[in-house]
């Protein structure tokens, strides 16, 4: 009887295990005759002197990583000898528990977990040593498989085989339909609270209530000027102005905060800001990654997905809209046309809802593996919207949520019957006719000239390969010409995929098409929709049962009564059924994520998973009663942003409690607003508008970071490479874009604080603030370092910080050094000064050179002014980095 990994897991694995070949002298247990992975298990099990029992704090994607790299060898190769059911367990090894294999068996440790190369379990499989090869020769695990285990060993050998301990102690895993976010999310009533004058909406009840419980009040209100930089931030990315800074100060009516997020909101800069963290969780890269064949690497067309997030946020696309488009834009389309065709009216002109697409059509092509394809759209969906990993269960039922592997291959069924076009749409139905669409036009049809010469040529030549194998002759066989033929037309067909690529992304008149899906039998009449087979352990050569398209049991009201989808795909019905109001996760996984972003933190802390694994939340009640309130507000993102902007407890200075902090030091209890880092995106855009330089274009194709074009532009328009990300942004924890991230996690390394004090982009609006007519035309000089606090930390300076930057320049008047040159004798000076004069006459020259540097700035080389070296020394600052 087969059985998958779920039954391999609790009941003895069944999988034929072939035997190790016995060793020579190295361990015991090799002279016993072990099976497949035996030994390598043994090495595995002997850890016990490098790790406890107790529980492992795991990340999400080192489970993932154990779940269908690590655990697929063990049920495979070792449970038949080493677990409940075995007939005899070898070695006194037990591998289908952590603690069994931490236990280890009758030999000593070969495994040290975070140094593979220590470990002789790694030497063993790697085949090294003659006397030490486990399996035997000729049952060498694969290469992928000992660079799975290999990094498995470096990770530290995470293991989540026992349960993870919640915040409260108790064991907060594997209680499937049971778990919280599977309950209907229902409304609480909003708590009363003993200072209700400090309320503001019900928001401040529920953070009020846990406080005044536990003994604790919330802290003192934020000044203006910082709340006002940090609303700014929040919500658009980018500072405000001095005089803005200034008016919001000076302005005392009770709604000024409600203008002010009111005018945010409005503001084309808040989608811009808003969608780059949706493009994390979409995984969104200009770039196709593992390319299938001779396929160009690019995605000439991503922008248009990245240009309709940044639409649909400006718009307060409803969100339940936000998600139907992105799983079935081509179902919007296509009633949107039937119901302009049936009311006798044109067409719409624009295709907006094509473009959403993306979403499913942007990922990693896998080098054309359709398998591992659908299972990143499958992966994207579900963390996104439903925050559940259900890619686990694609070799065996999950393992800690109520996920069987049925309901993988249901959802495989809806992505195996959606197809991309390779004829992309455009984004107009109707594209105006210019002189640079003509001259497109002209290239677009000789490159498919080309395309039908190459194809000619290679059917050709495929008929002749086809007679030469009836010959009985292989290709290496054939006539050295051809040969040499089948060379010339590969490199021709990277030439021309190239070429094609090159067109698509950087010729003016080529028009914005979209990524788009579509049911099978649209773009191929001759193909029906139909239900796939479940694979058992995920292997295309062991098919079970044939498994209906159908949601997912766990969130399904009846899960006996579930209907199936026979109606094209099941896309529309997929989408329709995580956006139903009644979905306990949709709204509560949306929720959780905005107020991550506003806080740093959400209720819950891995927004991309809310299953059995994740902690409790935070704040349960509040959680719900957003998600409540918001699915009421027609699920407008813009209401909710104003909701958590307007509350008391958004508006709390960040300012440390001793007492509070020995109790709550994570804050969890929300008594203080958090200290933030800013993102990448953030800081450079910011010094780009300190100095009014920022381009306000939106939207268009992407620019290299170090190219001329990106110099002025929001760093949302940078091109994303798949597999070489800019350097400059992985160094600011920029997430792969290979994969699903809902958080951006911080790391402090060198090169971020080499960057504010080397780039030459920070150099140069450190020397823009104050090379302009407005500072020199400030009438003293105690005022100009407030105009320089005011720009870059958008507050103004204390008495002792104007009088340490007034200190700094009187004694660094040339900008030079920080000597006193006052001090200096009469003739030496004389030559000093000449000398900068020197250089400053030679810099001038080379005015205006763009340097190509990460981030692509016009720089001179003219020497740093006591002034822009003051300005350059605040910006090395924490406070120029973070929200106060």
């Amino acid at each position: 009887m087969k059985r998958d990994y779920a039954d391999a897991d609790h009941h003895g694995a069944r999988a034929i295990c072939p035997c190790f070949r016995p060793g020579a002298v190295r361990l015991t247990a090799l002279r016993s005759g072990f099976g497949t992975v035996a030994i390598l298990l043994v090495f595995l099990a002997a850890a016990a002197h490098a790790a406890d029992l107790t529980p492992q704090k795991l990340s999400a994607n080192d489970i993932q990583f154990f779940e269908t790299k690590v655990r697929p060898i063990l049920v495979e190769k070792c449970y038949k000898c080493h677990s409940k059911e075995a007939d005899k367990v070898r070695g006194g090894l037990m591998l289908d528990t952590r603690e069994g294999l931490l236990h280890g068996g009758n030999t000593g440790p070969a495994l040290v977990p975070g140094k593979p190369g220590d470990s002789l379990m790694i030497q063993a499989i790697g085949y090294k040593d003659e006397d030490l090869q486990m399996p035997p020769k000729g049952e060498k695990l694969s290469d992928q498989q000992i660079a799975d285990l290999t990094e498995w060993v470096r990770r530290g050998a995470p293991d989540p085989r026992m349960p993870i301990m919640g915040a409260s102690g108790k064991s907060y895993g594997g209680v499937g339909r049971n778990h919280w976010a599977y309950q209907p999310v229902k409304k609480p009533e909003v708590p009363k609270v003993q200072n209700a004058a400090w309320v503001k909406n019900p928001i401040d009840n529920f953070v009020l209530a846990k406080l005044e419980a536990s003994g604790m009040k919330p802290n003192t209100p934020a000044d203006k000027a910082t709340l006002i930089r940090r609303v700014y931030f929040d919500l658009i990315g980018l500072p405000p102005h001095p005089s803005e800074v200034i008016a919001f100060s000076k302005d005392e009516s009770p709604d000024a905060l409600a203008k002010l997020v009111d005018r945010l909101l409005a503001s084309p800069q808040y989608g811009e800001h808003w969608a780059r963290y949706w493009l994390d969780v979409a995984r969104y890269s200009d770039t196709k990654g593992d390319a299938p064949g001779r396929d160009d690497l690019r995605y000439p067309h991503a922008w248009t997905y990245r240009d309709w997030v940044i639409d649909a946020f400006n718009a307060d696309l409803p969100y339940d809209v936000f998600i139907k488009a992105q799983l079935a834009g081509d179902y919007i389309q296509m009633l949107a046309e039937n119901a302009a065709k049936n009311k006798k009216q044109p067409p719409p002109e624009t295709r907006t809802w094509i473009a959403a697409q993306g979403f499913l059509t942007l990922g990693n092509q896998f080098n054309g593996r359709r398998d591992d394809i659908i299972g990143d759209q499958i992966d994207v969906t579900t963390k996104a919207f439903l925050g559940l990993t259900v890619a686990c269960a694609r070799c065996h039922d999950h393992k800690f949520d109520p996920i069987p592997q049925k309901d993988y291959y249901s959802l495989y069924g809806v992505f195996a019957n959606s197809v991309q076009s390779t004829e992309l749409p455009t984004m107009q139905i109707k594209v105006p006719q210019t002189e640079d669409l003509v001259d497109y036009l002209a290239k677009s049809a000789d490159l498919e000239r080309r395309q039908r010469e190459l194809k000619a040529q290679r059917d050709e030549l495929r008929r002749a390969t086809i007679a030469a194998k009836g010959k009985g002759k292989n290709i290496a066989q054939m006539d050295p010409a051809k040969r040499g033929e089948f060379q010339r037309l590969q490199r021709l067909e990277r030439e021309l995929q190239r070429d094609i690529g090159n067109l698509e992304t950087t010729h003016p008149g080529a028009p914005a098409r979209a990524n788009a899906l579509y049911d099978i039998h649209r773009v191929n009449p001759r193909q029906n929709s139909h239900d796939w087979p479940l694979l058992i352990r995920g292997e295309t050569g062991h098919r079970g049962e044939i498994v209906p398209r159908r949601f997912l049991e766990a969130l399904s009201p009846d899960p006996k009564k579930r209907p199936e989808w026979h109606e094209g795909s099941g896309r529309w019905q997929l989408a329709q059924a995580i956006a139903d109001p009644k979905n306990p996760l949709t709204a509560r996984v949306f929720v959780n994520r905005m107020w991550q972003q506003h806080w740093g933190v959400g209720f819950v802390e891995t927004p991309d998973d809310l299953g059995n694994m994740s902690a409790p939340p935070s704040h349960p009640e509040l959680l719900d009663w957003l998600a409540a309130t918001f699915v009421e507000n027609k699920w407008s993102i813009k209401s909710l942003h104003r909701m958590i902007v307007l509350s008391a407890t958004y508006q709390q200075s960040t300012l440390n409690n001793p007492v509070f902090a020995e109790k709550d030091p994570h804050n969890k209890m929300l008594w203080r607003y958090n200290l933030r880092r800013m993102d990448f995106e953030e800081l450079h855009d910011s010094l780009l508008a300190v100095t009014g330089e920022l381009n306000p274009t939106r939207g268009g194709k992407p620019v290299p970071i170090s190219s001329e074009q990106f110099a002025k532009r929001r760093a949302i328009y940078t091109l994303i490479d798949r597999q070489n990300p800019p350097e400059l942004l992985t160094q600011f924890d920029f997430p792969n874009p290979d994969v699903e991230s809902g958080r951006r996690y911080e790391t402090l390394v060198p090169q971020q604080a080499l960057f504010l004090m080397n780039s030459p982009m920070v150099i140069e609006t450190a020397r823009k603030l104050v090379d302009r007519p407005a500072f020199a035309e400030l009438k003293s000089d105690q005022e100009r370092v407030v105009l320089l606090y005011l720009a870059i930390y958008q507050r103004w300076p204390t008495k002792q910080e104007v009088e340490f930057g007034l200190h700094y320049v009187k004694a660094n008047p040339t900008g030079t050094d920080v000597a006193l040159v006052a001090e200096m004798p009469a003739a030496k000076l004389d030559a000093r000064n000449a000398r900068i004069n020197a250089k400053k006459a030679m810099a001038a020259k080379q005015q205006g050179r763009f340097n190509p540097t990460v981030g692509g700035v016009y720089d001179n080389q003219t020497p740093l002014d006591a002034w822009t070296k003051l300005a350059h020394a605040l910006f090395q600052s924490n406070e120029a980095m973070f929200y106060n």
